[in-house]
């Protein structure tokens, strides 16, 4: 009786095992392509609602901002232009609740957001009744309930934020078992080494490939290139940490675009996208290369200017002023827009994050109210700007 079985039924044998090692490895790495493809169209999605999310915010500030006008004013364009908003609005959130994968806390972002619809279009009827200080209170509530919508807001987009990163993190998992199959195939057969490692470099090319632009649209602009609000967040935080240890100074410039709707309006949104990223241009032009400049959303940007008192931070402002307001060509024609800009200084306006972008928010909108096109820097508060007005007033 044979021991050991003949040549003929060990070839047999090793084919048997090398196919079913092909068809297993086969199977495998079918699935995490399979897998990787639905991780990248889920980020897609996700993107997609954080690009709604952000688009959603841009029409609440423009609605808040209208309202603020209005109540100051009376004027009827401001009251109008706030109806434009909530109308805009309302498609938005009838959008959110239509869609077949609806970003997290809709329900309560899409009652909050009606909540402050009704709030917003009662400023008007407040103040042809009651005067200014009845829109005053009006807007006053309005600005409450847009908080608390922000505060949703802001807990969705970390919610998405979070949702990407997950998805990176599976992808690497993927690339993580693609690569202890490349070791299998190596005992197994060479020739199912080749066919494996060609399929295993393309698939890591496309995820590393992915991953890349992945991380560049978590920090970056696509319109302009610039930094975004989640990058620039993290970089005035740790400006204001850096410049709190060495107990150095620094400026925050906030700057929007005066008249970029009507360029939209008239040219189209693509038209658009080209001036943003020509300010985007023309702004890192008016910089130093240790500065920061990046789009907050819309045609909102900030700066952070490291080592910058008051006086380098105005004339940057005016010099990013009279740059931004220079004819910008389109289509054989010219667009012509104005910046407002706001600056707040570190530590005279704030001695965080929040405080100096709530404190250059704030000469932004004065700039805005005052007539658009002009510079404006915060008023000093807390025990700086106490010590400042005691210097100023001996």
């Amino acid at each position: 009786m044979a021991i050991l079985p003949s040549a003929e039924r060990l070839a047999a044998i090793g084919l048997a095992i090398a196919g079913a090692t092909i068809l297993a490895l086969a199977f495998l790495v079918l699935s995490d392509v399979a897998r990787e493809s639905d991780l990248h169209r889920e980020v897609l999605v996700v993107q997609q609602q954080q690009d709604s999310l952000e688009a959603l915010r841009v029409r609440i500030n423009g609605l808040v901002a209208a309202a603020r006008l209005g109540a100051a004013t009376g004027d009827a364009e401001a009251f109008r232009a706030l109806d434009r908003h909530a109308d805009e609005i309302d498609e938005r959130l009838d959008g959110l609740q239509a869609a077949e994968e609806a970003p997290p806390d809709v329900e309560s972002l899409v009652n909050e957001t009606r909540l402050l619809l009704v709030n917003a279009r009662s400023v008007a009827g407040a103040r042809h009744k009651g005067g200014a200080e009845a829109g005053a209170l009006a807007v006053r509530e309005t600005e409450r309930v847009a908080a608390e919508v922000g505060a949703t807001l802001e807990r969705s987009l970390e919610a998405l934020t979070r949702r990407v990163s997950d998805r990176s993190l599976a992808r690497i998992r993927v690339d993580d078992r693609l690569r202890r199959y490349v070791g299998w195939f190596v005992g197994g057969s060479v020739i199912v080494l080749g066919g494996l490692f060609v399929a295993f470099r393309r698939v890591q090319q496309r995820e590393r490939a992915a991953q890349q632009r992945i991380e560049w649209l978590a920090h970056f602009d696509p319109v302009t290139g610039l930094p975004n609000r989640a990058l620039l967040t993290d970089r005035l935080s740790q400006e204001t940490a850096r410049s709190r240890r060495g107990k150095e100074r620094f400026a925050l410039v906030l700057f929007d675009l005066d008249g970029f709707k009507e360029v939209n309006d008239t040219w189209g949104h693509a038209a658009g996208d080209r001036v943003l990223a020509a300010v985007a241009e023309r702004g890192r032009e008016c910089m130093r290369a240790s500065d920061t400049l990046g789009r907050q959303g819309g045609d909102e940007f900030m700066a952070i200017l490291p080592d910058t008192g008051e006086e380098g931070a105005l004339a940057v402002a005016e010099k990013l002023r009279a740059c931004l307001c220079e004819a910008y060509p389109l289509d054989g024609e010219s667009a012509i827009i104005g910046v407002s800009l706001g600056v707040s200084l570190y530590p005279a306006h704030g001695e965080d994050a929040e405080s100096l972008l709530r404190a250059a928010d704030a000469a932004l909108y004065e700039a805005k109210r005052e007539g658009k096109g002009r510079v404006r820097i915060a008023r000093a508060t807390g025990a700086h700007g106490r010590a400042a007005g005691r210097r100023a007033a001996s």
